[in-house]
Order: C-alpha cells, then structure tokens, then sequence
C-alpha cells in the first residue's frame, strides 16, 4: 500500500461504495431468505450479493483509476 498513490482516499472510497451497500444488500437480502426458505431465496440471495459487489467494486476501481491513479510518464 506504500506505493500505492492516494491509498486512504481508496480505502475510504472502497468502504463508502462497496462495503456498505452490500453490507445493506446482504441484511436485506438475508430477511427475504430466512422469510421464506426456499432454493430459490438462497440463489437470488447469492446473485443478488455476488451480483452487487462485483457491480459496485468495477464502478470503485473504475473511479480510483480514472480520476486518483495517475502515472506519471
């Protein structure tokens, strides 16, 4: 982390954009499923988290990269 450029604003970021929305995601997510068990509650449970994360941490790195990552040449 020592040479990444801007770190803490990455960590904060990450935790702002990602963490917390799935973190709500996977509380809401979970109260549906313990409703009603069934198979299917547990797969949209899974794709619903998966499905949001991987949405949430491609729109972080995309900002981080475009905007705070600068190489220098």
């Amino acid at each position: 982390m020592k040479n990444t450029p801007h770190w803490q604003l990455l960590v904060i970021l990450y935790f702002l954009m990602v963490a917390i929305p799935v973190y709500l995601v996977h509380i809401k997510l979970k109260n549906r499923a313990y409703a009603n068990r069934t198979f299917i509650n547990l797969l949209i449970y899974f794709a619903g988290l998966l499905g949001s994360a991987l949405i949430l941490h491609t729109i972080c790195m995309w900002l981080y990269f475009t905007f705070f990552f600068t190489v220098k040449s």
